[in-house]
């Protein structure tokens, strides 16, 4: 190329760097890489008897367990044994006369495990609950009649709904399963707590085996509705 002078004009280009400077370069990335990695693996490898044979790392009940990458956590996790049914206390709940939306949230605490120093986010740590008289659960102002239950069948007009009062009286069980599972993870987590809550009608429950221990609930839970309205004349009497 030539410029307006008609004189020849050169560019300078990059020269590629010579090999004894893309050794170096390697070196150098190659031991900040190895220098980062170290950080994470075991500082001692696990010593080997004299007879050649490498001791296997295992847990305490003989499981075998791999090399921790970060050997200086201390976060308590639950074991198999922590999470067991055997481990898990069995409550029953009465219903009679409890609010149904505090009493739900709070048996959600205990299937969740929060009720626990140990409680872990998506490990079953929690207990076992037994619900009874659940047709004697109550509700507040005029969700009686005004709370709505849905369901659909799938198919074209297949919507069927009912009210809080006609759902207690048909299956009592139902509004009490369906306002706990809502408080529940919605996930497999959640379904698999959801499994620990046995609710039935009347008083009997077919878990005595397992010794369930009653669980009471205070303050608002057990509280009945202060809002209801007296509509009866007190001068009824003088004007009859």
């Amino acid at each position: 190329q030539r410029n307006s002078s008609g004189r020849a004009c050169t560019k300078s280009l990059p020269q590629a760097p010579a090999p004894a400077e893309m050794v170096a370069m390697r070196a150098v990335l190659l031991s900040l890489f190895c220098r980062s990695s170290l950080a994470y693996m075991i500082s001692a490898a696990p010593a080997v008897p004299r007879g050649g044979r490498a001791v296997a790392v295992r847990m305490e009940h003989g499981v075998l367990k791999s090399i921790p990458m970060m050997p200086g956590q201390k976060t308590w996790m639950p074991k198999a044994e922590d999470t067991a049914m055997a481990a898990k206390k069995w409550y029953v709940v009465d219903a009679a006369g409890l609010r149904l939306g505090r009493m739900s949230s709070e048996i959600a605490k205990v299937l969740l495990g929060k009720n626990k120093p140990e409680f872990t986010p998506g490990c079953d740590v929690g207990d076992c609950v037994i619900v009874i008289n659940a047709e004697k659960v109550i509700v507040t102002g005029k969700k009686f009649e005004n709370k709505l239950y849905r369901r659909h069948s799938g198919r074209p007009g297949g919507m069927k709904i009912e009210t809080f009062s006609e759902v207690q009286k048909r299956i009592p069980e139902r509004i009490v399963e369906k306002a706990i599972k809502g408080m529940l993870p919605h996930n497999s987590h959640g379904r698999e707590l959801f499994r620990h809550l046995k609710v039935y009608k009347g008083s009997a429950h077919p878990h005595d085996s397992q010794s369930p221990e009653a669980l009471e609930f205070g303050g608002l839970t057990s509280t009945p509705d202060s809002k209801v309205l007296d509509m009866t004349d007190p001068d009824a009497i003088f004007c009859a």
